[in-house]
C-alpha cells in the first residue's frame, strides 16, 4: 500500500472543502478507503435530507483516497475526475454518513471504481460509480 490512514488524513485536512465537510478517514487498505461525513444541517435540502451534491462530493473525495492507496498521494495530483454517477437510493435524515470507496480497475489511463454511502445504521443511501483519468499520460 502506498499511503497510510494518517497520511491521507493530513492530506485531506489541507483542502478547504474537506475541512468544511469535516471529513475523517477511518480506514484505508489497498484500493479501499472509508470516509465519515458527520451530519451537518448546512448540507440539508429543502426536505431536511442531505443534499445530493454533498453526497456526490463525499463519493468523489472518498474515491480519490482509495486510488491514492494504489498510486500514492504525490502521484494523485496527476488524476482528475472523469465521470461520477450516483444513484440515490434512500433519503437521509439527520445522520452521519460513511462512504466506502473501492478501486475496481487501476488502469494505465482510467481508474474505475464504486462508492457505497451508508447511514449510521448501515443502510445504503447511495451508490456511485467513479472514473478518474490520469493526466500525466
Amino acid at each position: 500500500m502506498k499511503v497510510t490512514q494518517e497520511e491521507c488524513q493530513l492530506h485531506m485536512n489541507r483542502v478547504p472543502v474537506n475541512q468544511y465537510l469535516n471529513l475523517s478517514i477511518l480506514e484505508v487498505e489497498e484500493g479501499y478507503c472509508l470516509v465519515k461525513m458527520p451530519y451537518n444541517p448546512v448540507f440539508a435540502n429543502s426536505w431536511n435530507n442531505t443534499h445530493g451534491g454533498a453526497l456526490m462530493t463525499l463519493a468523489d473525495i472518498a474515491f480519490y483516497f482509495a486510488l491514492a492507496t494504489l498510486n500514492g498521494l504525490q502521484a494523485s495530483g496527476d488524476f482528475a475526475t472523469a465521470e461520477l454517477k450516483s444513484n440515490f437510493l434512500k433519503p437521509t435524515s439527520k445522520t452521519d454518513l460513511y462512504a466506502e470507496a473501492r478501486v475496481i480497475k487501476n488502469g494505465k489511463r482510467i481508474i474505475f471504481g464504486d462508492v457505497a454511502i451508508r447511514d449510521i445504521s448501515g443502510i445504503r443511501i447511495s451508490h456511485a460509480t467513479v472514473s478518474y483519468i490520469r493526466t500525466d499520460v
